[in-house]
């Protein structure tokens, strides 16, 4: 079989030694070793010495000199234009801040279809326009260590989340699954929120006005306060900042708006911390108990844990966020009652609803928090009183 060892940049080769082109998308061209067929039958061997990124144009050199040209297939993009430079420079930050690939063309940005991602480009104000077009996304920046100077280990360096939050490595996949499963011993099946409340008061009878009470905790209410929380304790993890950690871990302590929900927050945190530390040990956990020994509220704890494991804050806080609506949907299922399946069509009802929570949450700032879900604080203040309770909260 024919083999390929080297690559030329676009421009570097003679289009006269071009006998055959090979079409892939941008996945399938980040590649080290693969059988390929060009478009004209031509089948070689890819065998470089490591991985590289192909780009739109490159040619593969051949066993004799021939080359293979590498055309980049059309995949739906979306493309970002901004009104001003300082506006696209802006933009670009943001989508590097949420781990996004990013290809540049002439005046604009080109990232693959999100519905997250186009709806905080428009309310950064830019123009989202969907193309279909080769994506050739600008190479990821290397992992840096977990300490000042300090190689990563080998733990965390299996998962750390590289440019494309999509390709969630196996090791940080594997611990959020953890983390955030029923059978995690932080005792979330025993609270509710207010929910049982909801439920004895009428407010919720059906999977319909379910996924309206969930939907408002988590657009206007605590669930969007604990998103903004784990993403600004996140943050004050990654780089070790303690007085920042220890701000926010008391702000999310103070921020429970009833006796119920603070024991829901913190059992839930402290727990948590628990577990993890005896069992995911990491520095970050370490540092938010000594920033912060008071009692710990749960989405800060999940975060540092997050942080100190190298996985990306984008990826952690949707994962949190489907944690706690799922725990809510669990609640009300058991109450209503519903059925397993009514409970599934409201968690998948609720995926838009978590989606653009995040992304809120992620351009928050600390001082900018804020709840108006009034009637699920109240549901939570009249459990205390409730006579017959099956929940915590």
């Amino acid at each position: 079989m024919l083999r390929a060892a080297s690559v030329l940049r676009m421009g570097e080769f003679d289009d006269a030694h071009v006998t055959d082109r090979v079409a892939l998308d941008a996945d399938d061209r980040n590649r080290r070793r693969v059988v390929l067929t060009g478009e004209g039958g031509t089948t070689f061997l890819l065998d470089l010495p490591q991985a590289a990124a192909l780009r739109d144009g490159d040619g593969l050199v051949l066993d004799g000199g021939a080359v293979v040209r590498v055309v980049g297939l059309a995949e739906p993009l979306a493309e970002i234009a901004a009104a001003t430079a300082l506006d696209f420079v802006r933009l670009a930050w943001h989508l590097g801040n949420r781990h996004a690939d990013v290809a540049f063309a002439p005046g604009v940005l080109r990232v693959r279809r999100d519905h997250v991602l186009e709806a905080m480009a428009a309310g950064l104000g830019a123009t989202v326009t969907p193309v279909d077009a080769a994506f050739d996304p600008e190479p990821g920046a290397p992992a840096h260590g977990d300490g000042a100077g300090a190689p990563a280990s080998d733990a965390s360096r299996a998962a750390q989340v590289p440019a494309d939050d999509a390709n969630l490595p196996a090791a940080a996949l594997y611990r959020l699954q953890a983390w955030l499963s029923p059978a995690y011993p932080v005792g979330a099946f025993s609270f509710s929120g207010g929910l049982e409340w909801a439920v004895e008061a009428g407010d919720v009878i059906d999977a319909a006005s379910l996924q309206r009470w969930i939907a408002v905790i988590l657009s206007d209410g605590g669930g969007f306060c604990d998103a903004v929380f784990f993403a600004q304790a996140h943050r004050a993890s990654e780089p070790a900042d303690a007085t920042a950690l220890a701000a926010v871990a008391e702000l999310a302590v103070a921020f429970a708006p009833s006796k119920e929900r603070h024991l829901e927050t913190t059992a839930q945190g402290g727990a948590f911390l628990m577990a993890t530390r005896a069992a995911w040990p990491c520095a970050a956990l370490d540092r938010l108990v000594a920033a912060w020994p008071g009692p710990c509220a749960y989405p800060v704890a999940v975060a540092a844990a997050a942080a100190g494991h190298g996985i990306a804050l984008a990826p952690a806080l949707a994962a949190f966020l489907h944690a706690c609506a799922a725990n809510l949907i669990s609640a009300g299922v058991r109450l209503i009652p519903l059925g397993q399946t009514d409970g599934q069509r409201v968690l998948a009802a609720l995926e838009p609803v978590i989606a653009a929570t995040a992304t809120r949450a992620l351009a928050t700032p600390l001082d900018a928090v804020g709840s108006a879900a009034f009637r699920a604080d109240l549901a939570s203040l009249r459990h205390e009183t409730q006579y017959t309770r099956l929940f915590r909260s």
